[in-house]
């Protein structure tokens, strides 16, 4: 064999081994998602599938706060002991988990699930750009895109958290705190 032929056969053996490990790190996800604490219970699941950086997001989630939108992320911090809140997350006793009583948990913002344009952390709060449950607060969103290569590597130390309680249901979010409420989360994991 010419030392041509050895060196294409090299290169396509790590290529193809490395290809391999990338792929294996890809593939189906899925989320239980439970209410958080004992904030309005919503609850539903999550099937994430990862090709390369594509993500194909399903999410099926009843308990919502009807006609309103629900911001929806991926969250965490890679490397940590990601969790969703426990209870005990109430450091204020006010019955409810707050964003910032459940963020230490869930860590911040890595992936929003908008229904068009983009889906950074940048997105996070754009409140017309998320899905919108129906008026018995069902909500289904359904949608494929690009995401972060560290995110798309190992989504199993990450969480999906879906936010948005109307707690005096009135059918409108009357401040940032009702908007961003965390309601349901769940462990992201194959």
């Amino acid at each position: 064999m010419s030392k041509r032929v050895v060196l294409a056969l090299t290169v396509l053996a790590v290529g193809a081994v490395a290809g391999v490990a990338y792929a294996t790190d890809g593939g189906r996800y899925n989320a239980d998602l439970q209410p958080v604490g004992s904030n309005p219970p919503a609850h539903g699941t999550a099937s994430l599938f990862v090709a390369g950086r594509q993500l194909t997001v399903d999410i099926h989630a009843s308990g919502l706060a009807p006609n309103l939108p629900h911001a929806m992320h991926i969250h965490g911090v890679l490397g940590d002991p990601n969790v969703c809140p426990p209870p005990g997350a109430d450091t204020d006793n006010d019955g409810l988990i707050s964003l910032q009583e459940g963020a230490p948990f869930y860590g911040p913002i890595d992936v929003s699930f908008t229904t068009t344009g983009d889906t950074s952390p940048a997105s996070g709060l754009v409140l017309e750009r998320f899905p919108v449950a129906d008026s018995n607060g069902n909500l289904d969103y359904h949608r494929t895109f690009t995401i972060p290569k560290d995110v798309a590597k190992d989504l199993s130390q990450l969480h999906v958290v879906v936010h948005g309680a109307d707690l005096n249901q009135n059918t409108v979010y009357d401040n940032l705190f009702e908007a961003t409420l965390p309601v349901a989360c769940g462990t992201i994991g194959r």
